[in-house]
């Protein structure tokens, strides 16, 4: 049975001479299973944060020098079954496949498909982070069903930004699952290359909008610099899509707000720092946006959670 949230690993907690194998298995259960040795003469450690979520998986992972490899007798014992795209934060790696050879530098990605022969080394160690997407969902966003080779993206590409800044929220505990499955899944064509530009900066645009509702400034010329288009394309763009770039970004605050009100995790909190917190002008603000869209009050369905 799988289970769904947040879960760390630490090779520190477990006995040194079983520390290699438990970090595989590790990632077998929780991510794409591979073979790893450490580099030099000193012991492998890593730390790795998983959130497993109904459709997908994510992973922060840091590791001193080593070498990672997925061969056929890996593939066919613990198929991966999708793929997977990492992210570099720091420490450049080299990756290995069937057609040759490419190195990750910080803020480059990597797309792959997980059940095809690879060996990543660092030399350095990593620090990462990792999206595993099953291959029915890939087939549902992308109409395709794996990578015939792996694909490198520069640190230039906004959808690439985007996806690292969800993947990253999620590992935080931001945001409901709902929400971040959504904006993954909007995201994929544009990073397996598979969809027409404007339909991947407007992901790219809600993405960016849901990681950066903190932000009392956030503005329509601020999103398109972001995602690489000019602030009148991104209207046209949400005009295609039947809304307006400040309705989007009220419309995501107020569903964030909601999910925070409701939440117990925030009861300690009042509701005039929620609505800071979210970017909103000021607390009456909030009070008149949030009945205008749910016909109720934040006080009242507070209250409402914590009678339930």
């Amino acid at each position: 049975m799988t289970v769904h949230g947040l879960t760390r690993f630490r090779t520190a907690d477990v006995p040194e001479g079983s520390r290699l194998s438990a970090w595989e298995a590790h990632n077998v259960r929780s991510l794409v299973g591979l073979r790893a040795r450490p580099l030099g003469d000193r012991p492998f450690t890593g730390t790795e944060l998983n959130l497993t979520l109904p459709s997908l998986r994510f992973a922060k992972v840091t590791g001193s020098p080593h070498v990672v490899e997925r061969g056929p007798g890996q593939i066919a014992t613990c198929p991966g079954d999708g793929v997977v795209v990492y992210f570099a934060l720091a420490g450049e790696g080299s990756f290995h496949h069937r057609e040759g050879r490419a190195v990750l530098s910080p803020g480059q990605a990597l797309v792959c498909d997980a059940d095809q022969p690879f060996r990543r080394g660092f030399s350095r160690g990593l620090t990462e982070l990792v999206l595993a997407v099953p291959r029915d969902v890939l087939r549902d966003a992308t109409g395709r069903s794996g990578l015939t080779r792996p694909r490198t993206i520069g640190a230039d590409s906004p959808h690439c930004r985007a996806l690292a800044s969800l993947v990253a929220s999620g590992l935080r505990g931001d945001g409901d699952w709902d929400t971040l499955e959504a904006g993954v899944v909007d995201l994929l064509p544009a990073v397996v290359g598979s969809e027409p530009a404007d339909g991947g900066h407007l992901a790219a645009a809600r993405a960016y909008i849901t990681t950066h509702l903190a932000d009392p400034d956030l503005s329509a010329s601020r999103i398109a610099r972001a995602v690489g288009v000019s602030a009148r394309q991104l209207s046209r763009l949400f005009a295609a899509a039947g809304e307006s770039v400040p309705r989007a970004v009220l419309a995501a605050r107020l569903d964030a707000a909601r999910a925070a009100v409701t939440d117990p995790a925030t009861r300690g909190s009042s509701l005039a720092e929620l609505a800071a917190g979210l970017g909103f002008a000021s607390p009456a603000h909030f009070s008149r946006s949030y009945r205008a869209r749910f016909g109720t009050t934040p006080l009242r369905d507070r209250r409402e959670a914590i009678r339930d």
